[in-house]
């Protein structure tokens, strides 16, 4: 059977935070059913007979804001309907501060091996500038709850380049988060949306962004002191706990290995099937764009028409170059015999002189008839990447 990655949208949350643009609604707890039952139909309609599922993943939004029970009903109902491959991944995004222990316990019966936790800061006064609704006390509690419940595979996201954070102040909330013991840190810098309150913050001047060199030293605060807690990282702004004892889980190739297996999907280019509000899919180079407003998603779904806004094919072209564009996020670069066996053609005859003035610069490094971003490639990735694909666009 083909692997299918899986991810389902759940746009419920407690409250809109200061830098959120994601398709969320604080409250609306009167949609809670019909959405999970358009979920389910949705599923239904698009799942194909020769899929089977590799990893499952619910984001948000909050989806710990859903009851527990109808959370963890939303799984059985899903491992009813499609096969999941033994060893299948299955994560949740929780928020501290909205989930029990008799909550945990039934995701963790309903199969959800993974729980990743929108943390962000260990510091409460960034948390309130986020406009978050938890602090760190919920943060470290709601760990220990996850650990007595019985899961053993915990991801923390955490965010720098805050306003008024300084290379200290970061360093003091991945010493913090490293003594949680977490098996994945996600660790992203600040993307100010426009229209949202942070960046109107920003606008205004009530509040100053770090400068750029300051953000380059919290970058490079992850690369290095992550390390040597035994983190690794294995994509732009994601490390993975590397166990030392041979204790932990098993991807299936029967390694010790915490990396999330669902976003690894992503970026190694593979096929991934998203479903409900504004959920993105990408099956055979075709890509459908849920519709955003969650009445018109409702409705069509009810009337038995198709939810998708959009939906684009792309060229071979445009394929090629987002297979290098995600494959460029991860530490080892874009794997070549994955690439080739996709296309017939190298990585170099696909990149051709773009390569040489990157690699003088130290922003690209050659190895393994492959090419990686530097440590500083990294922080320029965005430059990095459109002077080496634009010319396939």
């Amino acid at each position: 059977m083909k692997p299918m990655a899986l991810y389902l949208h759940i746009p419920f949350c407690r409250r809109k935070c200061h830098y959120c643009d994601f398709p969320s609604f604080p409250g609306r707890p009167a949609d809670f059913g019909p959405y999970l039952a358009a979920l389910k139909e949705e599923l239904r309609r698009r799942w194909r007979r020769e899929w089977e599922i590799t990893t499952l993943y619910l984001g948000g939004g909050t989806p710990t804001i859903l009851p527990s029970r109808e959370l963890a009903g939303l799984i059985k109902a899903i491992k009813r309907t499609v096969p999941f491959r033994p060893g299948a991944e299955v994560t949740v995004e929780a928020n501290p501060g909205t989930v029990t222990g008799e909550g945990l316990d039934r995701l963790l019966a309903a199969g959800v091996n993974r729980l990743s936790l929108g943390a962000q800061s260990g510091e409460d006064r960034f948390l309130k500038l986020l406009g978050r609704c938890h602090t760190t006390a919920e943060v470290e509690k709601t760990v220990a709850l996850a650990r007595q419940v019985g899961f053993t595979n915990l991801n923390l996201d955490l965010i720098f380049g805050l306003p008024g954070e300084t290379p200290d102040d970061w360093r003091r909330t991945l010493e913090w988060a490293t003594a949680l013991h977490p098996e994945h840190l996600s660790c992203y810098g600040l993307q100010l949306e426009a229209d949202t309150p942070l960046f109107r913050m920003v606008e205004t001047g009530e509040r100053s962004l770090p400068d750029e060199e300051e953000v380059r030293a919290m970058f490079l605060t992850n690369t290095t002191f992550l390390p040597t807690a035994g983190y690794e990282q294995y994509e732009i702004s994601n490390f993975a706990y590397r166990p030392r004892t041979g204790t932990g889980t098993t991807s299936p190739e029967g390694e010790v290995d915490y990396r999330c297996r669902h976003n690894l999907i992503y970026w190694q280019y593979d096929d991934y099937l998203g479903l409900g509000l504004a959920a993105v899919s990408t099956v055979d180079g075709r890509r459908l764009t849920n519709l955003a407003k969650l009445e018109d998603y409702l409705r069509a779904v009810r009337t038995g028409a198709a939810p998708t806004g959009t939906e684009e094919i792309l060229t071979r072209r445009q394929r090629m170059a987002e297979m290098l564009m995600l494959g460029f996020r991860l530490r080892t670069g874009p794997d070549p015999v994955a690439f080739h066996a996709r296309w017939g053609v190298t990585i170099d005859q696909v990149l051709g002189e773009a390569v040489a003035p990157l690699l003088d610069a130290g922003l690209l490094r050659s190895e393994a008839e492959t090419y990686r971003l530097t440590p500083q490639g990294m922080l320029l990735s965005n430059q990095v990447l459109h002077k080496l694909l634009s010319p396939l666009l």
